[in-house]
């Protein structure tokens, strides 16, 4: 330091010599460098936090607009609901021999629903919905409605505008309906078209043995079909009663195998790591039974998609069921000796082809279908008690896009006529 006071002192009266020239020559280079450093390394710092906060802002605007999806569904399910429940639609469809399960007919007719749906609507042509059908809507969407207070409140003032008094120009800009930044789409499951896993803890079917129990019998149903057998014979070396009796044993308050096999039931888990025990209650969630013993990643990718928890009528809605769904219900409820499976599975597009054109009315509607087409059901009463024409709970999963970003939210939603209530809520 010494040196290069005494260098900088020297070069300020013109005397430095040529080794000293070099020598603060070269500190002036270090210093420009270090300097250039410390600038580079703060713009880069500055930058990556820009790029992080719009990032991180994306993503908040995602998750709203996710959210967004799902409560949007969620006023058109409550709306078809209104709408089926209403007496004078009820009687008119009633002396047609009809009935109208408005909610499940909305899911039914719109699988998803997502914001390049909507904006095709409102910008073709002139725009498909006119500015009243767009009040109304901002209306139902809790945004504002078609009265003239709403209308002013929708407006939004332009700089420089000026008030009634007619001081300089009169101009505003009305709030368009989809007039944000992003996306969603949201798609709706109506979860009365599964089977409820949680029928195995319904006391009005607690006498029933394993091979007679209703849940039992359509998860039997399910997995009846011949292509399935290299699946339990080869892969899970187990009998598919045996599967469905593990499930069973996960749900029931005992703690004996169900079926023929007997024992305890928390032994089958005592290879576990950690080791674990059967919950003896409820599911809570359809990702739970995959630990249950035998439930590997095979079983779930090939009947996964077909269970549900969430009902709690246990009962399958004839009219959004899957044709998977119906061959199961039939099959569990019919004698192979008389009706073979294959005589079965060719009926099958012909009642769902009937089921568009002519919905079910009642329970009783689809049994006299099936046996109109040469199967012989049995145990008709007992059937009966597991379908139904109605359904009240969905599965609405939403995502929302903005710029780079994406959100998931999977809510699980109990319609009836004054709203919804959220069974399930997952975000990620």
């Amino acid at each position: 330091m010494t040196r290069l006071r005494t260098a900088l002192a020297q070069a300020r009266s013109g005397k430095l010599a040529a080794g000293q020239q070099g020598f603060a020559l070269l500190m002036a280079l270090i210093l420009v460098v270090l300097i250039t450093a410390f600038v580079t390394d703060f713009n880069y710092k500055s930058r990556i936090d820009i790029i992080t906060a719009g990032h991180h802002r994306d993503d908040v605007r995602a998750s709203y607009l996710a959210k967004s999806g799902i409560r949007t569904y969620g006023l058109l399910l409550v709306m078809g609901r209104q709408v089926g429940r209403n007496p004078m639609a009820q009687g008119l469809l009633a002396s047609m021999g009809m009935n109208l399960d408005g909610a499940a007919m909305v899911c039914r007719s719109i699988p998803f629903l997502d914001t390049a749906m909507l904006r095709f609507m409102t910008q073709i042509g002139d725009g498909m919905m006119s500015d009243e059908d767009e009040d109304g809507l901002l209306s139902l969407m809790g945004m504002g409605g078609n009265s003239q207070d709403s209308e002013e409140q929708s407006r939004v003032p332009v700089r420089g505008e000026l008030d009634e008094s007619g001081e300089g120009e009169q101009k505003s800009l009305k709030r368009d309906l989809l007039a944000f930044e992003g996306d969603f789409k949201v798609d709706c499951i109506d979860e009365s078209s599964r089977i409820d896993l949680n029928g195995f803890a319904n006391q009005a079917w607690a006498g029933y043995s394993l091979q007679q129990h209703p849940t039992a019998l359509m998860l039997y149903g399910l997995m009846a079909d011949e292509d399935f057998d290299p699946l339990f014979e080869e892969r899970l070396k187990m009998d598919r009663w045996e599967l469905i009796g593990n499930i069973k044993d996960w749900v029931d308050p005992d703690s004996q195998r169900s079926g023929l096999w007997g024992g305890d039931e928390d032994g089958l888990y005592d290879d576990y790591e950690p080791r674990y025990r059967s919950k003896n209650g409820r599911f809570d969630t359809v990702e739970e039974m995959r630990m249950v013993h035998g439930v590997n990643d095979e079983v779930w990718s090939l009947f996964g998609e077909a269970i549900s928890v969430h009902t709690q009528n246990f009962k399958v809605n004839i009219n959004s069921a899957s044709a998977e769904m119906i061959r199961a219900l039939i099959r569990a409820y019919s004698d192979p000796s008389i009706i073979p499976m294959q005589a079965i599975d060719l009926k099958i597009p012909e009642l769902m082809a009937e089921r568009i054109f002519i919905p079910y009315a009642r329970s009783t509607d689809f049994i006299s279908r099936v046996q109109a087409k040469g199967i012989t059901l049995r145990d008709v009463d007992r059937l009966k008690t597991i379908i139904s024409t109605d359904s009240k709970v969905f599965r609405l999963s939403s995502t929302g896009y903005v710029n780079e970003s994406t959100y998931n939210t999977v809510a699980v939603v109990r319609v009836n006529n004054n709203g919804v209530r959220y069974l399930l809520w997952k975000e990620n």
